[in-house]
């Protein structure tokens, strides 16, 4: 029998986990550059790219795997497949209004307007985060959410807690944190996006051609 929670609970369980989930990411790029520096191949592109797609897959998946048995929900209810239709319309459609506003970004700053040649941070960045971070993201913590908020309220809330997930990684790069509105702006479209569609598929193409572009 699947676990189910109030709705209570389960939004705290979701906080909690989510806050586990952030310690532990913390402690993954410390890892890193230990092994960056003991271990050669874990600073090659092939190797980073093995690295970080293993640390999702058990530090983002497997919680959320968790978080969706807590609710009750399957895995055919939290990805409906099924609806592709509409995450194609509702995805693709506010994907490529995203992906217009970056078009122009590349054209006036004199850059390429898509990738000109193939390497594994692209493979990331096109593949692996959209996948996994909308499962994680939209599929899990946005759908707990909603057990107790409206979706507009949890798409607020989720889309905050997708800004947080990305600040470990910009601190240890030294990227400025100057990226966190728009970080938020396009997750309350991910989120409007699999909310339309009724399936994570529609957020996972709009960022997809989010990234792409």
């Amino acid at each position: 029998m699947r676990e189910k929670h109030s709705d209570t609970q389960l939004v705290a369980v979701t906080y909690l986990t989510f806050v586990a989930i952030i310690l532990a990411w913390i402690a993954a790029w410390y890892l890193k550059i230990y092994l960056d520096r003991s271990v050669a191949w874990t600073a090659t592109s092939g190797g980073s790219f093995g690295y970080w797609t293993a640390a999702k897959l058990v530090l983002w998946i497997l919680p959320a795997l968790r978080l969706v048995r807590l609710s009750g929900r399957s895995l055919v209810e939290v990805c409906r497949l099924s609806n592709w239709r509409a995450g194609l319309y509702w995805g693709g459609g506010l994907g490529l209004l995203l992906g217009l506003m970056g078009v122009v970004s590349n054209y006036w700053q004199g850059e390429p307007i898509l990738p000109t040649q193939f390497s594994w941070q692209l493979v990331s960045v096109l593949m692996v985060a959209p996948t996994l971070e909308e499962f994680l993201m939209r599929g899990a913590v946005l759908g707990n959410l909603q057990t107790r908020y409206s979706f507009a309220t949890a798409n607020i809330i989720s889309s905050v807690m997708f800004v947080i997930l990305h600040i470990p990684g910009w601190l240890f790069m030294g990227t400025p944190l100057t990226g966190a509105v728009p970080i938020f702006l396009v997750s309350l479209v991910f989120g409007y996006a699999t909310h339309r569609s009724h399936s994570i598929v529609g957020g996972i193409i709009a960022h997809f051609l989010n990234n792409l572009f």
